[in-house]
C-alpha cells in the first residue's frame, strides 16, 4: 500500500486478495487513492470490491484514528459512492471523538457528510460545538468548507456561522476564487446575515474575476441577490467578466446568473442578451427549475427576448410534470409578467395546475390567479378552483398575494362571493403592510364590484370598516374600506407607479368618494409627472376621474385639467364598437317614433348608444359585459359613468340585454320601449 502510483483496479484487486489482513491504516489509505484515483468513474463506482471496502470499513470503524475516520468520510464522499452503513458508523463514532480531530479533520468529515447527503445532526451538532473555539488553526480551504457543509446538509449553527464571519474577513486574502464564491454562497443559503463578511468578499472578489471559473462566478452572483446585499461594483465586474466565457457555464450556472441580476435589480442589458443567446443552444439540458428561473429573470428584469420566451414556453410544455408548484406558477408569472402570449402553454399550466393547488402556498395561489389575469388567458375551472383552495387560507397570505388575489378575480369577472368577502376580512385590519401597487390594486378591485356588494362586505362589522357598499349612498361610502384605503396612502402616493396612481384615482371616483378634495389633487399631482408611461386605458380612468372631480367640485382646478384634450382624447380611442343588440334597439325606437343620434359622444366625451342632445335623453343598451360574470347586477364601470350622466344633467333610460331577449317580435318590443321611455325619461307617451 506504499506505491503511490498505485491504480484503483490495483488496490481492489490486492483488496480482493488479502483485505482479512489490512489494517485500519491500510483500509483508509486504500480508501483514499481509490477516490483520488478512481474519483466519479462510473466502473469503479460499480465495483463490488468497493463495496466490500466499505463494508470492512464499517466493521473496523472504532480502530480508525481521526484522521483515518476523516480520510475515510471524506473519500467515499470524493467518488460518490453510496455507502450509508460506513457513513452512520463514522456518525456514532466521531462525536465521543471530536476533540482529537484536527482542523482539517474537522471540516473535512462535515464536508463529506454534507457532499453524501448524509443526515447525521448529531455529529453536525457536534462539530459545531468543538469548531469555533478553534477556527484560528483552520486554512481558508477549512472555514470555506465548513460553512459550505453546514448549509448544504441545512444545519442551523449560527454561533458557528458568527465565529465564521468574525475570524474570514481579516484572511481573504488568503482565500483562492472557490474558497470566496463557497463562503458567500454559503452564508446566503444559510440566511446568515454578515454583510461585513459580503462586503469584504465583494472587495475581494471584484479585482479576482478573471481567476473565477464559471460557477464562481455564477455562486457569487447568486449569493449576493439572495442574501440582498448591494454590491454594485462586484455585479458591475461579473457582468463584465461573464459574457466572454457563458461558453463554460452550465444550465445551472446560466439560470442563476440571470436570476441573481434579475433579483438583485441589477441593469445589465449586454450580459442578459449574451445569456438569452448561450441559453438557446442548451436548452434541451435545463431542468424545470432552470426553465422557470431563466424565464423569471428576464421577466423581472424587464429584458425583451421573444425567442427565448417561445423556446421556453416549447421546452415546458412537455415537461409541466416535471415542475413543482412554485414552478407551475412563476412561469405563469413571468410569461404574464413579459406580455409573452403563450396560449398553449397557459392552458396546459392550467390544467396541470388545478389538480394540484392543495400543494400551492399561498403565494402560488396568488401569483397564478395574477398571471392569468393579466395574461387575459379564460381558465374558469382553474379560477374555481383557485377561490376553494384560497378561501380558507387567506390568513397565511401576505398583503401583496390579497392585493393580487382581489384583483385577479375582479379582472377576471369571476363570480366568487365567498373569497371576496374572506378578503375583506383578512385585508382590512392589514392595510398599514400593504406597499402602493397593494393598495391600489385592493382599491381598484373593490370599486369594479365583480360582486355584489351585500356579499362582498358583508363580513366587515367593525367600527373602522363599516360595511360601504350595503348602504347605495355617498355618505356611507365615504368610510369603510376606502377609508382605511385613503388613510394608509396619503403619505405614500410618491412610492407609486404611474399605473398604480391611475387605477387609484379611478376606483375612488369610481365608488364615488366625495369626502375630500386633496387626496384626488395629490393623486393627479403625482400622476400627471409621467402619463406617457400610461397607455390608454391608463389615460382613459383618468380622464373619468377627471369628470368626478370637476363635478363634485366644480369649483376647484385638479391638476389633471390641464392635460383634458389628451385625456378625452384616449378614452374616445377606447370606447368599444355598436353591438348588434345596440343597432337592434335603435331601430326599434325608429319605429316607435323616438327620433335621435346613433352613437352620440357629449362635449365630455362620453359615448350614448342613442341620444336626443336637444333635451338631454338617451338610451343606453347594457349587453353582457356591463353586469358581473353569471348575474343580473351592474357592474361598478356602468354605474360610474351611469352617474356622470346624471350629474350631467342627462336622463337616461337603460335597456338590459335579458330582458329585451325575452320579448317575443316587433309588438312586445315595442310595448317594452314606451314603457321605458314614458317612465325612465318622463316622456310623453308615444
Amino acid at each position: 500500500m506504499t506505491d503511490r502510483s498505485a491504480t484503483p483496479e490495483t488496490i481492489l484487486s490486492l483488496f480482493a486478495a488479502q483485505g482479512d489482513k489490512f489494517s485500519a491504516r491500510n483500509l483508509s489509505t486504500a480508501a483514499h487513492r481509490v477516490a483520488k484515483f478512481g474519483g466519479q468513474n462510473r466502473d469503479v463506482r460499480r465495483d463490488r470490491r468497493v463495496m466490500a471496502l466499505a463494508d470492512a470499513c464499517r466493521r473496523r470503524v472504532n480502530e480508525f484514528n481521526p484522521q483515518e475516520l476523516a480520510n475515510v468520510a471524506w473519500a467515499f464522499a470524493t467518488a460518490g459512492i453510496e455507502a450509508p452503513q460506513l457513513f452512520a458508523a463514522i456518525a456514532d463514532a466521531a462525536p465521543s471523538r471530536l476533540g482529537e480531530f484536527n482542523p482539517q479533520n474537522l471540516a473535512n468529515t462535515a464536508w463529506a457528510f454534507a457532499t453524501a447527503g448524509i443526515e447525521a445532526p448529531q455529529l453536525f451538532a457536534a462539530i459545531a460545538d468543538a469548531a469555533p473555539s478553534r477556527l484560528g488553526e483552520f486554512n481558508p480551504q477549512g472555514l470555506a468548507n465548513t460553512a459550505w457543509a453546514f448549509a448544504t446538509a441545512g444545519i442551523e449553527a449560527p454561533q458557528l456561522f458568527a465565529a465564521i464571519a468574525n475570524v474570514a474577513p481579516s484572511r481573504l486574502g488568503e482565500f483562492n476564487p472557490q474558497n470566496l464564491a463557497n463562503t458567500a454562497w454559503a452564508f446566503a443559503t444559510a440566511g446568515i446575515e454578515a454583510p461585513q463578511l459580503f462586503a469584504a468578499i465583494a472587495d475581494a472578489a471584484s479585482s479576482r474575476l478573471g481567476e473565477f471559473n464559471s460557477q464562481n462566478l455564477s455562486n457569487t452572483a447568486w449569493a449576493f441577490a439572495t442574501a440582498g446585499i448591494e454590491a454594485p461594483q462586484l455585479f458591475a465586474a461579473i457582468a463584465d467578466a461573464a459574457p466572454s466565457r457563458l461558453g463554460e457555464f452550465n444550465p445551472q450556472n446560466l439560470a442563476n446568473t440571470a436570476w441573481a441580476f434579475a433579483n438583485a435589480g441589477i441593469e445589465a442589458p449586454q450580459l442578459f442578451a449574451a445569456i438569452a443567446d448561450a441559453v438557446l443552444s442548451w436548452l434541451g439540458e435545463f431542468n424545470s427549475q432552470n426553465l422557470v428561473n431563466t424565464a423569471w429573470a428576464f421577466a423581472t428584469a424587464g429584458i425583451e427576448a421573444p425567442q427565448l420566451f417561445a423556446a421556453i414556453a416549447d421546452a415546458a410544455l412537455s415537461r409541466l410534470g416535471e415542475f413543482n408548484p412554485q414552478e407551475l406558477a412563476n412561469t405563469a408569472w413571468a410569461f404574464a409578467t413579459a406580455r409573452i402570449e403563450a396560449p398553449e402553454l397557459f392552458d396546459a399550466i392550467a390544467s396541470t395546475a388545478s389538480s394540484r393547488l392543495g400543494e400551492f402556498n399561498p403565494q402560488d395561489l396568488a401569483n397564478t390567479a395574477w398571471a392569468f389575469a393579466t395574461a387575459r388567458i379564460e381558465a374558469p375551472e382553474l379560477f374555481a378552483a383557485i377561490a376553494g383552495a384560497a378561501s380558507s387560507r387567506l390568513g397565511e397570505f401576505g398583503p401583496r398575494g390579497l392585493a393580487n388575489t382581489a384583483w385577479a378575480f375582479a379582472t377576471t369577472r369571476i363570480e366568487a362571493s365567498e373569497l371576496f368577502a374572506a378578503i375583506v376580512d383578512a385585508a382590512s385590519s392589514r392595510l398599514g403592510e400593504f406597499g402602493p401597487q397593494g393598495l391600489a390594486n385592493t382599491a381598484w378591485a373593490f370599486a369594479t364590484a365583480r360582486i355584489e356588494a351585500s356579499e362582498l362586505f358583508a363580513a366587515i362589522v367593525d367600527a373602522a370598516f363599516i360595511a360601504a357598499w350595503r348602504v347605495q349612498t355617498a355618505e356611507s361610502r365615504q368610510y369603510g374600506l376606502f377609508a382605511a384605503i385613503a388613510g394608509a396612502a396619503s403619505s405614500r402616493l410618491g412610492e407609486f407607479d404611474p399605473q398604480a396612481l391611475a387605477n387609484t384615482a379611478w376606483a375612488f371616483a369610481c365608488v364615488d368618494w366625495t369626502k375630500d378634495f386633496e387626496f384626488f389633487a395629490e393623486l393627479a399631482y403625482f400622476a400627471v409627472t409621467d402619463l406617457d408611461a400610461l397607455d390608454d386605458l391608463e389615460l382613459s380612468q383618468l380622464h373619468l376621474t377627471s369628470l368626478h372631480v370637476h363635478l363634485v367640485w366644480p369649483d376647484r382646478c385638479s391638476p389633471l385639467s390641464k392635460h383634458e384634450q389628451m385625456l378625452q382624447e384616449a378614452y374616445q380611442r377606447q370606447d368599444p364598437s355598436p353591438s348588434q343588440l345596440q343597432r337592434d334597439v335603435a331601430t326599434a325606437l325608429d319605429r316607435v317614433g323616438w327620433m335621435h343620434v346613433f352613437e352620440h359622444v357629449t362635449e365630455e366625451g362620453l359615448s350614448l348608444d342613442m341620444a336626443q342632445p336637444d333635451t338631454k335623453r338617451a338610451v343606453e343598451v347594457d349587453g353582457p359585459h356591463h353586469y358581473l360574470k353569471r348575474t343580473r347586477v351592474v357592474n361598478g364601470a356602468t354605474r360610474f359613468k351611469s352617474r356622470l350622466l346624471r350629474r350631467l344633467g342627462w336622463d337616461v333610460a337603460h335597456i338590459s340585454f335579458f330582458e329585451w331577449e325575452s320579448l317575443d317580435g316587433e309588438l312586445e318590443q315595442d310595448s317594452y320601449l314606451r314603457g321605458r321611455l314614458q317612465i325612465m325619461l318622463s316622456a310623453p307617451a308615444l
